[in-house]
Order: C-alpha cells, then sequence, then structure tokens
C-alpha cells in the first residue's frame, strides 16, 4: 500500500516481448516501456487513492496490483 502523492518509477524492462502499463485513477493505461524497449525507464507519476494495475498488454495476464491510500 502506499500514500498517494507524487512518485518517480524505475521500470527495468528485461524482454522486448513485452510492455509495462500502468491503469488507475488518474492514469488511464499510461504506456511506460513499448514492446521493442528494452532497459530502464524512469518516469514521474502522481498516484492518486485508489486501486491500480499494472500490466503487459501483449500479455494482459502478466499483470498486478497496487493500493493507494
Amino acid at each position: 500500500m502506499l500514500r498517494h502523492g507524487k512518485y518517480t518509477l524505475v521500470v527495468s524492462d528485461k524482454a522486448n516481448i513485452h510492455n509495462f502499463t500502468l491503469n488507475g485513477p488518474g492514469i488511464k493505461n499510461k504506456m511506460i516501456t513499448g514492446t521493442s524497449f528494452v532497459g530502464p525507464k524512469t518516469v514521474t507519476v502522481t498516484l492518486k487513492t485508489g486501486k491500480y494495475r499494472y500490466y503487459c498488454t501483449v500479455h494482459p495476464f502478466v499483470s498486478g496490483t497496487f493500493k493507494v491510500t
């Protein structure tokens, strides 16, 4: 569980067959890395109260969730 506010995320994408996408309050399906990208990517996001899901759009079963209070 995280508190609402601004966060800097570092995504270390290790495969060019996946991507990293974030969805939740105020963030609608934001693709942070694309399928051809491999390596680290840093992005700053403002998280609002609610539930978030991170996933691969190509393989949606590769996913997880977290809650922001």
